[in-house]
């Protein structure tokens, strides 16, 4: 404790010595400090709190014995940036907290108001390069209060920078000089020798004055020696110019995309896993092969078979040509996934987790891009269209005991009780009657009927009272809202959704429609077989994936909150950054609509 003391009281003491006197010459503000009688360079120097060298730096003649009321000059910035370390404690000075990170790993830092991205460099003694490279996403008129900006800490080595400044020289006045005269002679301004001489009113013969010169020297320097001031003005003119060199070029070259999945390939035969992730691997050929030359630039793609073990996709990571890699495809196995999304986030490569929700990394890491929308994102994505949607209408529950897809209906209903929605609630136990439906319904009232759960059993037990109420209430107007597994149901009842008129909200769906029918076709010529039975459809994941990379990155456009819709045959992709510094995510969901003219209709809600 007394030790805290000592440096706090050591920081105000230096503060105080340096209540000094100051001047504006040539925009720069300096402290002014007239020699005493008999006073040395080492001795002014101790007075004032700073190194003789310094002093010596802006007063070149002061090297040999001092004159009395000579004048000194000092820049403002020193008050801090000489002090020794023991004094550098920043609560004496302000709230930001001293930095004590070590070593080279990445962390995260919030900006605070007042905060640059040459502040946070010098800071955490990284460089402006550094920072620009690990956060691609922010602009240089990004950096303010709020970003969140990853930071290598301590990895700024030593570099070159031109120093600008005023040295201020000792002059005899000759006869017959004026304040203009040796302005001109020296190439300064009138006005910045008098503010350098404010006690002399009128040059006279033989008089000294101090005569400040601007200079500009090339200094090797590093995070610490240079000020935040000479930092800014060595990146500021050109930092647009290096995001260009270090972000839009790389972006603009070539893309490569690497494809990191267990083909198993070794196994004879293959798992079914191994099959699924072939498939994939095939639709984004077939992507490539439909739309590759639409892209404006090279898309070159590499594989990798990790064979469903986490040692080989640790090898595959070291590999050197990883670190050129644009885009990794990672597989849904946790283990594999993780390693992958974290080697993504060391070396600034994105990742895309196109096959599982049961991952996290996306809030956190911000290579991560999740194309499966999160489930908080995903129910507030469907809120949201519910209250557009169905505005004025009533709202009925069906309840009963299933806990299937309840996390949903719970969001649903506390958002529809906090928007004051008319509501009611119908239980279900066993098959509903008509009559117990139509005594809940009232002319003129437009109705939704929402279930409290997705289960089958639950749809099977209300959807023949309900077709028989749209045949019977022409007096109502209604419709049924049904869950993502309504999907997996289709070839039992979607006839019994169309005759009820049924929205579906969901991540992807596939209507089956000329789209699908030309993939089909495409590959069963390029393979010559049939696509792999699966929900969602591997092959159209491929595809989906492999047109949005060329629509996006093999045409220069980054993928962020500002690249367009595209609407996939059976995903789309709109992705928007997580706040607090974490990933992407894909905000575009499904809503698709069962009508009663036996049509179907695929809203894509971005």
């Amino acid at each position: 404790m007394l030790c805290v003391v000592f440096t706090l009281f050591t920081a105000q003491i230096m503060q105080s010595q340096l209540s000094l006197p100051t001047k504006q010459i040539a925009g720069n503000t300096f402290y002014y400090y007239q020699v005493g009688n008999k006073e040395t360079l080492y001795g002014v120097a101790q007075k004032l709190g700073v190194t003789t060298e310094e002093i010596l730096r802006y007063n070149p003649d002061a090297q040999g014995k001092l004159e009395k009321k000579q004048l000194l000059f000092l820049p403002v910035t020193i008050a801090t940036s000489q002090m020794s370390p023991a004094n550098q404690v920043r609560s004496a000075f302000g709230n930001q907290q001293e930095v004590t990170v070590r070593g080279s790993e990445a962390i995260k830092h919030t900006m605070q108001e007042g905060e640059t991205i040459y502040s946070v460099a010098k800071r955490f003694n990284s460089t402006i390069e550094g920072i620009i490279s690990n956060n691609p996403r922010l602009s240089p008129d990004e950096y303010g209060p709020g970003a969140v900006v990853k930071v290598v800490p301590n990895s700024a080595l030593p570099f070159y920078y031109e120093r600008k400044g005023i040295k201020f020289y000792n002059y005899k006045i000759q006869d017959g000089e004026t304040f203009y005269s040796i302005a001109n002679r020296f190439g300064v301004t009138d006005h910045d020798l008098q503010a350098a001489n404010p006690d002399l009113k009128k040059p006279k013969k033989g008089k000294q004055i101090v005569v400040p010169k601007p200079y500009t020297e090339r200094v090797l320097g590093d995070m610490q020696s240079i000020t935040l001031e000479e930092l800014e003005a060595s990146y500021a003119p050109r930092i647009s110019e290096l995001y260009d060199q270090l972000v839009t070029a790389k972006r603009n070259s070539q893309v490569n995309i690497g494809i990191v999945l267990p083909f198993q390939l070794h196994k004879n035969p293959a798992p079914r896993q191994g099959y699924l992730y072939t498939d994939f691997y095939k639709g984004f050929l077939l992507a490539l092969d439909s739309a590759g030359m639409t892209a404006t630039k090279p898309i070159n793609v590499h594989v990798w078979d990790t064979e469903h073990n986490l040692n080989v996709t640790d090898s595959l990571l070291a590999l050197p040509e990883m670190l050129d890699m644009n885009l990794l495809i990672a597989p849904s196995e946790p283990k594999q996934l993780e390693r992958i999304n974290k080697f993504g986030g060391e070396n600034n490569i994105d990742v895309v987790n196109c096959f599982t929700t049961k991952n996290n990394d996306y809030l956190e890491n911000a290579n991560v891009l999740q194309v499966n929308t999160p489930t908080p994102q995903f129910n507030r994505r469907v809120v949201d269209w519910f209250a557009r949607q169905f505005e004025g209408y009533h709202v009925i529950y069906l309840m009963d005991a299933s806990n299937e897809g309840k996390e949903i209906f719970d969001d649903l209903r506390g958002h529809i009780e906090q928007m004051g929605i008319h509501t009611s609630s119908l239980t279900v136990s066993g098959e509903l009657s008509y009559d117990n439906l139509s005594r809940h319904m009232n002319p003129g009232t437009r109705y939704v009927f929402l279930p409290s759960s997705s289960s089958k059993e639950l749809l099977h037990k209300v959807l023949k009272a309900m077709k028989t109420a749209k045949r019977e209430r022409i007096d109502c107007e209604f419709c049924l809202v049904g869950y993502p597994e309504y999907v997996t149901y289709l070839k039992d009842y979607q006839t019994d959704l169309q005759d009820v008129d049924t929205y579906v909200f969901s991540r992807f769906f596939n209507s089956k429609g000329f789209r699908t029918r030309d993939i089909e076709a495409m590959y069963k010529k390029w393979f010559n077989g049939e696509m792999f039975n699966s929900l969602p459809n591997m092959t159209l994941m491929g595809f989906d994936l492999g047109m949005y990379i060329i629509k996006t990155l093999g045409q220069g456009i980054a993928i962020d909150n500002e690249a367009p819709l595209h609407r996939g045959v059976q995903t789309s992709f709109k992705f928007e950054q997580m706040d607090g510094g974490g990933g992407l995510i894909n905000r575009a969901i499904d809503i698709v609509h069962f009508s009663t003219d036996h049509q179907i209709t695929t809203l894509v809600q971005e």
